[in-house]
């Protein structure tokens, strides 16, 4: 069955951060979240990890170019704490939407 997200009553916000070869805030806490969806545009893995410093190898991986993470309440995951990001040689792009 395919799932429907119903986005269309959230503002959503774009933002590329610059993950840096140490934990790097992807995307700060927020009560009011209700959806993000985070997308490696780089040539290079990308660790996140929700809630705490990031560290390479652990995490949720995102494979280099396009691999991506998605929460919202509608899939079941979303999660408001601090989303942060490393990757191994540093200045690689996330793009990250968030929907509050």
């Amino acid at each position: 069955m395919a799932r429907e997200l119903l986005i269309d009553t959230v503002t959503l916000t774009h933002t590329h951060p610059t993950i840096g070869s140490t934990t790097t805030a992807a995307l700060a806490a927020s009560t009011s979240r209700r959806y993000a969806l985070l997308e490696n545009d780089s040539d290079e893995i990308i660790y996140i990890k929700i809630g705490a410093a990031a560290v390479l190898n652990q995490g949720i991986r995102l494979n280099a170019s396009g691999g991506s993470y998605e929460m919202s309440a509608e899939i079941g995951n979303l999660n408001t704490g601090a989303i942060n990001a490393i990757c191994t040689s540093g200045s690689k792009v996330l793009l990250v939407v968030e929907g509050v």
